[in-house]
């Protein structure tokens, strides 16, 4: 299984608001987003399975003319055994004993058997941000300069074929500088997201007792979503001292960076495999005001993207430094079948 790009995050920084899906915005996939020159924001009150603070199950998201157009999801079962909805529009979803206690160990012992490597990071949305610059580029300084290298030529040598060959040269020129530039810069911002995730990780291949019934459960809670449609089941763990920062998991250039992982990653299961009984360590939806702490066996639920794709920035969270050990499962359902080594292995069946 290639772990290395099975498990990315999208991290983005603080300009993406008011984007819409496809408009260049600045993300990161931290596959983290870089978020540098942070606003504080108030920390808010963390919710723990032991509460009662939910909507319940059986919960419309928004059935009337003011219905938001994001929140139009994938379809999941309201009345599904522990569902409790923690947030509407967007709809977040906490699930109780999602699997049992032994079950989450099994996933444990299943990834402490294979290497726990750094989490990796790709600056998502990348290919928006090089059509920009070099869209940019060809529309106003390629154009000046070869404007600019034509007058030169017919100045020197007169009217004539070597005049347009010239106004050719330098407009490919520039464009071909802007693009390299784009190029570099894409390479040194993945080098700086890289300290915006410092847990460890692997992905699996859903073969413990575990894994299977995570992914039974998710296709059980997801009506007409298939696991041929879910990344493999990836596994991270937090250490003290360790986070991950304000990251998108869906990607405003699916259609073409993650074309050969099943496109748009359309929903989240965040699986917690152990309590977490300190205050660090929460799942936080910084602008929705929500933090979750970790619970034995729950499983957050929460889409990064609507039913047909569209990029939904509202979501956006982070995992909050820990101060014990932190173990999770992450399950994406994208959009289209994803393939092995990124999904499950053919023929899969929980």
């Amino acid at each position: 299984m290639a772990s290395v790009t099975a498990m990315s995050v999208r991290i983005a920084p603080l300009s993406t608001a008011g984007t819409s899906r496809g408009t260049p915005g600045r993300r990161a996939r931290i596959s983290p987003h870089t978020r540098t020159g942070k606003i504080a924001r108030p920390v808010p009150p963390t919710v723990r399975a032991v509460d009662d603070g939910g909507f319940g199950a059986g919960v419309a998201t928004a059935g009337t003319d003011n219905a938001n157009a994001l929140d139009d999801h994938v379809p999941i079962d309201r009345f599904y055994t522990g569902l409790r909805q923690l947030h509407a529009s967007p709809d977040v979803f906490i699930v109780d004993d999602f699997i049992t206690p032994n079950q989450c160990d099994s996933i444990v012992a299943a990834a402490k058997t294979r290497a726990m490597d750094q989490s990796p990071v790709v600056y998502a949305g990348w290919t928006n941000d090089v059509s920009e610059v070099v869209n940019i580029a060809a529309r106003g300084p390629a154009l000046w300069i070869a404007a600019l290298s034509m007058l030169a030529a017919a100045s020197s040598n007169g009217a004539g074929p070597g005049v347009l060959i010239n106004g050719a040269v330098a407009y490919a020129l520039i464009v071909g500088v802007a693009a390299a530039g784009a190029g570099t810069y894409v390479k040194y911002k993945e080098s700086q997201l890289q300290g915006m995730r410092t847990s460890t990780s692997c992905a699996l291949d859903g073969a413990s007792d575990g894994e299977r019934a995570y992914v039974a459960a998710a296709e059980a809670l997801m009506p007409g979503s298939v696991c041929e449609k879910f990344e493999a089941p990836t596994v991270i763990r937090y250490q003290p001292g360790q986070k991950l920062a304000p990251h998108f998991d869906a990607n405003r250039g699916a259609d073409v960076e993650d074309a050969n992982r099943g496109g748009q990653t359309l929903a989240t299961l965040l699986l917690y495999l152990n309590d977490v009984k300190t205050d660090g360590g929460a799942t936080r939806f910084g602008r929705l005001n929500l933090s979750v702490a970790p619970k034995k066996g729950q499983c957050l639920v929460f889409f990064p993207a609507t039913a047909g794709g569209d990029f939904d920035e509202r979501v956006e969270h982070e995992g909050t430094e820990a101060t014990e050990e932190k173990w999770i499962c992450r399950i994406w359902r994208h959009e289209r079948t994803v393939p092995p080594p990124f999904g499950l292995p053919n023929g899969y069946e929980p």
